[in-house]
């Protein structure tokens, strides 16, 4: 196993010891009285390594192929080879994640800084807004699907909101892409894609699951298990596995992140909103500057878009109050001033600050490994 699905495996492991001694909430088990298989895998890396015969969709230049888009290796990309803009981006799924390293390129100079990466690829620009749906198949037939619908409105490439219904369907053309080179799969397939262009595809569900648990009906999640377990499907069921329409909001800053409200303050704010149950740290950057850094769900589109206006300037607001007083610090520091003529308002700083480790310890470790990607 990889270094990053030994981290993952701990952290997976003693989240929920963690989460219990400190009592705090834990968005992926604590509101449901089901819960997925331990053999769903719920991040790339761990589906990359259970599925052998059908982790070559985490070749995106593969899949770029297979749907007859313009792509190639960048390192190999020539002026007057292509038609620009282009789309450049990561080739292989598993060892990314979010929008790391996706940028548009409007001329083949742009492109020249990110040529000496041999895992970077390049496809097509397609000015089309993006879909992702759920498969769930047995034995390459589909069973059942959940289909996302995006915002129209971005930040870079990152969505501001989805729409999470039953009427929503993928393209026809996505359909018979899984048709054509799934057979015999058995779990589950996340299809990203751009008009009827797959872009992306994972062989997890979308958010750790989060989508279909918060449809809020065990028979969804309880099929899905016997799928992965059993390699078999409930028909007698399938009729039940109905669910209300919902968005997914995600909040975003351009401060750089440095404190995290304790998970006590966000089950009071997102109480007061009246979210769903499900809400998460969930971090995704957005080219150098800005990240998304919550994620929650909504059954009232009108509420919801409060509750994430409200969100971004609470958070904004705390990371330039600790930064400040951090610069105050340092300055008294620099200029020799006495500790003791700042104790009080230093020692509540810093208790203020610390009480952001009354969160999940997976939450750490994806900051952690979002900030970096976004510095390197």
């Amino acid at each position: 196993m990889s270094n990053n699905g030994f981290i993952l495996d701990f952290l997976i492991n003693y989240d929920e010891t963690w989460c219990n001694m400190l009592g705090i909430f834990n968005p992926y088990l604590d509101p449901y009285d089901y819960n997925w298989s331990k053999s769903v895998p719920m991040y790339d890396i761990l589906a990359y390594e259970k599925y052998p015969k059908y982790n070559f969709v985490y070749d995106k230049l593969w899949i770029a192929k297979s749907c007859g888009m313009e792509c190639g290796e960048l390192k190999n990309l020539h002026k007057r080879d292509v038609e620009y803009p282009i789309f450049i981006k990561p080739r292989w799924g598993h060892k990314t994640a979010s929008s790391k390293g996706c940028y548009k390129i409007n001329k083949y100079e742009d492109a020249l800084q990110y040529m000496d990466d041999d895992d970077m690829m390049w496809s097509e620009f397609i000015d089309a807004k993006e879909g992702m749906t759920d498969f769930i198949l047995l034995n390459g037939e589909i069973k059942w699907q959940m289909t996302l619908e995006y915002s129209d409105t971005q930040k870079g490439f990152i969505d501001d909101w989805k729409s999470i219904s039953m009427k929503h369907q993928p393209p026809e053309s996505v359909i018979n892409w899984v048709h054509a080179h799934m057979a015999g799969y058995s779990g589950i397939l996340n299809v990203q894609y751009r008009s009827d262009k797959i872009i992306e595809i994972s062989l997890r569900p979308a958010r750790g699951g989060s989508y279909l648990k918060s449809c809020n009906n065990a028979n969804i999640i309880n099929n899905i298990n016997s799928v992965i377990d059993f390699n078999t499907w409930d028909e007698t069921i399938e009729d039940k596995m109905n669910y209300k329409p919902f968005y997914s909001f995600k909040c975003y800053t351009k401060a750089p992140i440095i404190y995290l409200l304790p998970q006590y303050a966000l089950d009071t704010i997102m109480y007061l909103f009246n979210s769903k149950s499900f809400y998460e740290y969930y971090f995704e950057p957005s080219g150098k500057v800005g990240m998304v850094f919550f994620q929650f769900y909504h059954s009232d589109f009108d509420q919801g878009s409060k509750a994430k206006s409200f969100m971004e300037t609470l958070i904004f607001s705390l990371q330039m109050f600790f930064i400040l007083w951090f610069a105050i610090f340092i300055y008294f520091f620099m200029n020799g001033k006495k500790l003791e003529s700042y104790k009080t308002i230093f020692i509540i700083v810093i208790f203020l600050f610390c009480t952001q480790i009354f969160n999940p310890l997976t939450t750490f470790y994806s900051k952690f490994k979002t900030q970096k990607q976004q510095l390197f």
